[in-house]
């Protein structure tokens, strides 16, 4: 089975950290992908850019309208997307608490979501 992952943060506490600290937690999340990619497990694995260069796209009256920013604006915002493979949801979960964003910046609200593809 293919699970998604969706890694969180809350993106305007951690652009509030100053240069020096965000470095040193980015240097840790690289470092910690290592592990992460070497179970073989890992399909996909990439950063997000910054919410604000996000542009959402909705139907309005038929038509496709795009409107600049993130689709939900929310004080946890997308970080990575992941794919893996897994027998299960609870091999997932084990692959996926490998991310840094399972491990590292808990004080900037870092968290997985992880959701079976069909």
């Amino acid at each position: 089975m293919k699970f998604l992952c969706l890694g969180y943060l809350n993106m305007d506490a951690f652009d509030a950290a100053p240069e020096s600290i965000r470095q040193e937690i980015l240097t840790e999340c690289f470092a910690q992908c290592v592990p992460f990619r070497a179970t073989g497990k890992v399909t996909l694995e990439e950063g997000v850019q910054h919410y604000s260069l996000a542009q959402s796209i909705r139907p309005v009256n038929g038509e496709p309208t795009v409107t600049p920013g993130p689709l939900f604006p929310a004080a946890a915002q997308l970080g990575s997307v992941f794919i893996i493979e897994a027998d299960s949801m609870e091999a997932a979960i084990a692959l996926a608490s490998l991310h840094p964003a399972a491990i590292l910046g808990e004080q900037y609200g870092f968290a997985i979501e992880i959701r079976p593809l069909q």
